[in-house]
């Protein structure tokens, strides 16, 4: 039985550009990233990875970032990508922050559990894609890969062009 490999995707600076204030919690702030759409779709339907969107939203729930200002942006956000080919297979959101230091909070695993050590995924040859150290971190975390926007002249076309090479 072959392997599934995954991409671990992170959501804020990586589909949606991130704002000033670190939250997406208006239609007014949501802005995807160049190139999301015409990448990921073509990955999605090309390649085998399975998809899942591991985001942190710090505090989400609390008085600071209330559900009611979060779920309809991120719905429409979802929405939006299924119009263009691109669901995620699971979306994994920790509500933590920083210094709450819980294993669920990326760099942490604690979301991840299913896909480690487990003979159905080929984490080796998986990729986390985000914007920052801790996501860099998550794959090490994970023994997987890792391509982060920003760095190294990385940006949607050049994740693309580096998955498909590997084909």
């Amino acid at each position: 039985m072959k392997q599934q490999r995954i991409l671990f995707i992170d959501r804020d600076g990586t589909l949606i550009e991130e704002p000033y204030d670190e939250q997406i919690d208006a239609f007014e702030k949501l802005k995807f990233v160049k190139g999301v759409f015409r990448n990921l779709g073509f990955i999605r339907s090309k390649l085998d990875f399975r998809f899942v969107m591991v985001s942190n939203q710090d505090g989400l729930g609390t008085d600071s970032f209330p559900e009611e200002t979060f779920w309809p942006v991120h719905n429409f956000i979802l929405e939006t990508l299924k119009n263009e080919g691109i669901e995620f297979d699971e979306i994994l959101i920790d509500r933590h922050f920083p210094h709450d230091n819980h294993p669920n909070r990326k760099p942490g695993t604690g979301m991840l559990t299913e896909y480690i050590n487990n003979p159905k995924y080929d984490l080796a040859n998986s990729y986390v894609i985000g914007d920052r150290d801790t996501d860099r971190q998550l794959a090490e975390n994970l023994g997987c890969k890792a391509l982060i926007i920003g760095q190294d002249n990385t940006d949607w076309d050049k994740i693309a062009e580096v998955l498909f090479a590997g084909e």
